[in-house]
C-alpha cells in the first residue's frame, strides 16, 4: 500500500472516530453545540480527505471533474461548522460577518453544481501526472473558472472572522483558547487556501490536499474539547465525592432534607425526614412523599409546589405531615431552585422543621384571645390584622375573613388615619405595653361608617418571625353616655342656680334701689311744681337739687355694693404645673368636646413647667378659649374639627401656650378687634368674654393675642413667666 492512501486514510479515519465520540457528547448533553459543530467540521474534513485521495487515483479528466465536483460539498460542512464552532465555543465573532461567509460558501455550492465542469475550471483540458510520497498522482489541467473566486473569497472572510473573534478572546483574558484555537484556526485556513488557489490557478503543479491542513484544525478543536471531557470527568469523580458527603451532611442535620429533580418528582429525603414519616427511601420517592400529606392540605400543598416549580421560584408553606404513630404534626416546607453552571434548572431542594410545639402554642394564645372579654386584634408590624376575637365581631360589624389581611386602618376613622400611621410607627421603633392616645378621645369605625368610641391597649409580642401588637378594644359607648347624661344634669342644676341667683340679685336691686329712686322721683316733682310758680323760691330748688344728688349717690353706693358682691376678690397666687392646669381644661371640657365632634392634639413641653399664679382664673382663660375654638369650627365637616393645645418655652424666662383651631378664622382686622369690649363674631355672644381673658393674663403679668393661621383656622397665644426651679 503506497504513502498516499495510508495517509489519506489516516486522516479520513481518525477525523471519522473523532466526530462519532463528539456526536455521542452531544447526544448526551444537548446544550454541548460545540461538539455537534466539531462533529460536523471532522465529518467534512474526513471528506475532503476521501475525495482528494479519488481524485489523486482518477484515470480521466472526467473522472477527475466528477470527484472535484462533490469535494465541494465536505468544503460547505467544514466552513459553516468552523464558523459556528467560533461562535458558540468561543463566545465571539460577529454575526454578520459569519452570516456573510455561509452565504458566500452556499451560492458557491449551488454555482458548482449548476456550472459544467464545475466551479474551478471552465474547461478541464487533461491530466498530468506527478511524483508526490515517491508514488504518480493524477492533478487537472485546464481553463480556471473566474466564480471560484466567490469560493475562495468565503474563505478569506473566514480568516477575518476567526482573526477578529481571537482578538476578542485574548482581550478577555482566555489566552490559552485565543492561541490554541484562534491562532492555529487562521494558519492552517491560510495555508489551505494559498495552497489551493495556487494550484488552481496552475502556479503550483500539485494534487489540491486543503484536508491535510484541515486536520490541523480538527487537532486543535479536539485537543481543546478533549481537555472539557477530561475536566468533566475529574468534576464528575468530585461532584460523586461531593454527593457523598452531601448525603452524610444531610442525614446528621438536624432538619429534614429533600431534593426533587426538573420533573417534579422526588429524588432524595434524608434520615431526618425519614425518621419523621417511618417510611423508607423508595416509599418516598417521586410522588410517594404527598401521600402522607394531611388531606385537608393536599391540594394546597401540591398547588403551591406546582406554581413554584413553573416559575422557577422559591416557596415556603405550611402543611402536616403523617408520623408514625399515624398522628399528623406540622411542618415549615421551604424550597429553593437548583441550578447548574450554565444556567440549567435541575430541580429544588429544600428543608422542612417540625413546627408542632409551635402550632399547639398559637392554638393556646387563641383560645386565650378568643376567651378575652374585650375586642382583642392583633396586628404585624405593618399594621395588617393576623388575627382577631368574637368580640371584634360585635363591636365593628366585620366578620373574621373581611378583617383578616387588611389594615388597621379600616377599624379607624379617615380624620385619624394620618395621626394613627405616625403613632403606629413610633410605637414599632419603641414597643412597650401602654394605652393608645393618651388624653386623646378615641374612636373606632364600625362596617356602616358610623362611630364608636373606644379606650385601647397596646401590648408588644416578640417572635422569631418579627414584632406583633395584641390591642385590647373596649367599647365605651355607654359609659359617654352616662357620662353625657350625667353633664346635663350639672347643666340643668347649674342654670337653676343662675336662675335662682338671678332672682336674688334682682329682689336686692329692686329693694336698695326702690328708696333712693322713689326720693329722686318726689324731689323732681316738687321742684317742677316750684318751677311752674312765677317767682320760684331758688333757695328751696337747691335743696330739692341737693337731695336728688344725695339720692343719686345713695344708688350709686348700691349698684357699687352689688359690683363687689360679683367681683372675685385678690387672686390666690401658687405654683403651677402649666401642663396639668392645660390637661384639668382638656378634662373639663371632654363632654363640650365629645358633643361638638373635635378631636384634640395636645404637644407639651416635657417635665414640669411652673409658673405662678390662681389655678381658677387660668383654667378659666383656656376654658373660654377652648369653647370659643368649638364654636369656630362648628360649621366644619367632623373629620376637620381639629383642637390643637401647645405648650412650648418662648426665651427660655417665659412660657407660651397655644390654642389653635380650624374653623373660619378671624376677620379682616380681628386679631386686635377680638378683644375690645362688646366685639364679637357669635350672633349671641356678649363681647366680653376674651376682654375679661387679657385682663386676667395682664394681671399675671402675661400678654394674650392671636392671629390666623397659614392654613385655615386661628392660634390664641397667651404668655407668662417661667418659675425657675425651687430647691427646698
Amino acid at each position: 500500500m503506497s504513502w498516499v492512501t495510508v495517509i489519506w486514510s489516516m486522516i479520513a479515519s481518525a477525523c471519522l472516530t473523532l466526530a462519532a465520540l463528539h456526536v455521542l457528547v452531544w447526544c448526551r448533553r444537548r446544550a454541548a453545540w460545540g461538539n455537534l459543530f466539531f462533529t460536523l467540521a471532522a465529518v467534512g474534513t474526513a471528506g475532503m480527505a476521501m475525495c482528494e485521495l479519488w481524485m489523486m487515483r482518477a484515470e480521466t479528466p472526467t473522472e477527475w471533474g466528477a470527484v472535484a465536483r462533490w469535494v465541494h460539498v465536505p468544503v460547505w460542512m467544514l466552513v459553516l461548522s468552523l464558523v459556528g464552532f467560533v461562535r458558540v465555543y468561543l463566545r465571539a465573532g460577529r454575526p454578520w460577518l459569519g452570516w456573510t461567509i455561509c452565504g458566500l460558501r452556499t451560492c458557491a455550492l449551488a454555482l458548482n453544481f449548476a456550472l459544467t465542469p464545475l466551479l474551478n475550471y471552465r474547461e478541464i483540458t487533461g491530466l498530468r501526472h506527478a511524483s508526490f510520497l515517491g508514488e504518480s498522482v493524477a492533478f487537472a489541467e485546464g481553463v480556471p473558472n473566474p466564480w471560484m473566486l466567490l469560493g475562495q473569497l468565503s474563505l478569506l472572510l473566514l480568516v477575518v472572522f476567526v482573526v477578529d473573534a481571537t482578538v476578542v478572546v485574548w482581550r478577555r483574558g482566555e489566552h490559552r483558547q485565543a492561541i490554541q484555537i484562534g491562532f492555529n484556526m487562521v494558519f492552517f485556513v491560510v495555508m489551505a487556501t494559498a495552497q489551493t488557489m495556487l494550484v488552481l490557478w496552475g502556479i503550483l503543479h500539485t494534487p489540491v490536499t486543503p484536508s491535510v491542513f484541515f486536520l490541523g484544525i480538527v487537532a486543535a478543536m479536539g485537543f481543546e474539547l478533549s481537555n472539557n471531557v477530561l475536566r468533566a470527568a475529574h468534576l464528575a469523580d468530585e461532584l460523586r465525592e461531593s454527593e457523598a458527603r452531601f448525603r452524610i451532611v444531610a442525614d446528621t442535620a438536624p432538619v429534614m432534607i429533600w431534593m426533587s429533580g426538573p420533573d417534579k418528582l422526588g429524588s432524595f429525603f434524608n434520615k431526618g425526614w425519614l425518621d419523621f414519616t417511618g417510611r423508607t427511601p423508595e416509599q418516598e420517592m417521586g410522588n410517594g412523599w404527598a401521600e402522607g400529606v394531611h388531606p385537608d392540605d393536599f391540594e394546597r400543598c401540591l398547588k403551591t409546589c406546582a406554581t413554584a416549580f413553573d416559575a422557577r421560584e422559591p416557596f415556603s408553606m405550611e402543611f402536616r405531615l403523617r408520623k408514625p404513630d399515624g398522628e399528623y404534626g406540622w411542618v415549615l416546607d421551604t424550597g429553593v431552585p437548583r441550578l447548574a453552571g450554565d444556567g440549567a434548572f435541575l430541580g429544588y431542594i429544600g428543608t422542612a422543621i417540625d413546627i408542632t410545639p409551635k402550632k399547639q402554642a398559637e392554638e393556646r394564645f387563641r383560645l386565650v384571645v378568643e376567651a378575652a372579654p374585650n375586642a382583642m386584634v392583633m396586628l404585624d408590624s405593618r399594621g395588617a390584622i393576623v388575627l382577631v376575637n368574637a368580640q371584634v365581631e360585635a363591636v365593628f360589624g366585620y366578620t373574621r375573613a373581611e378583617l383578616i389581611g387588611q389594615f388597621l386602618d379600616e377599624l379607624v376613622p379617615e380624620r385619624s388615619r394620618g395621626g394613627h400611621s405616625i403613632d403606629r410607627h413610633g410605637y414599632v421603633a419603641d414597643p412597650a405595653a401602654r394605652a393608645m392616645g393618651a388624653e386623646r378621645e378615641l374612636f373606632g369605625r364600625r362596617k356602616d361608617g358610623s362611630e364608636v368610641p373606644v379606650e385601647i391597649g397596646l401590648n408588644p409580642i416578640r417572635t422569631p418571625e418579627g414584632l406583633f401588637v395584641l390591642a385590647s378594644i373596649v367599647d365605651i359607648t355607654e359609659r359617654k353616655q352616662a357620662e353625657l347624661e350625667a353633664v346635663r344634669h350639672r347643666t340643668e342644676l347649674a342654670h337653676l342656680s343662675r336662675v335662682a341667683m338671678l332672682g336674688e340679685l334682682s329682689g336686692s336691686l329692686a329693694h336698695e334701689l326702690n328708696q333712693p329712686l322713689t326720693a329722686i322721683l318726689s324731689n323732681a316733682q316738687a321742684a317742677q311744681r316750684y318751677l311752674a310758680k312765677g317767682q320760684p323760691n331758688l333757695a328751696e330748688v337747691r335743696e330739692i337739687l341737693a337731695d336728688i344728688v344725695v339720692a343719686d349717690e345713695r344708688a350709686g353706693e348700691v349698684i357699687q355694693r352689688l359690683r363687689l358682691l360679683l367681683k372675685k376678690g385678690e387672686f390666690q397666687q401658687q405654683l403651677l404645673d402649666a401642663n396639668e392646669v392645660v390637661l384639668d381644661v382638656l378634662k373639663l371640657m371632654r363632654s363640650d368636646l365629645a358633643n361638638h365632634g373635635v378631636s384634640v392634639e395636645t404637644a407639651l413641653t416635657p417635665g414640669p413647667v411652673q409658673i405662678r399664679g390662681d389655678r381658677v382664673q387660668l383654667q378659666q382663660v383656656l376654658l373660654n378659649l377652648g369653647l370659643n375654638a368649638c364654636d369656630a369650627m362648628a360649621g366644619n365637616e367632623p373629620r376637620d374639627r381639629l383642637l390643637t393645645v401647645r405648650t412650648l418655652s418662648a426665651d427660655g424666662a417665659r412660657l407660651r401656650i397655644e390654642v389653635s383651631d380650624s374653623g373660619h378664622g378671624l376677620p379682616d382686622g380681628g386679631e386686635d378687634l377680638a378683644f375690645e369690649r362688646f366685639f364679637t363674631t357669635k350672633p349671641r355672644g356678649l363681647g366680653l368674654g376674651l376682654s375679661v381673658c387679657r385682663t386676667i393674663v395682664t394681671a399675671h403679668g402675661g400678654t394674650l393675642g392671636a392671629a390666623n393661621n397659614a392654613g385655615r383656622g386661628a392660634t390664641f397665644h397667651c404668655t407668662l413667666p417661667l418659675v425657675k426651679e425651687v430647691r427646698a
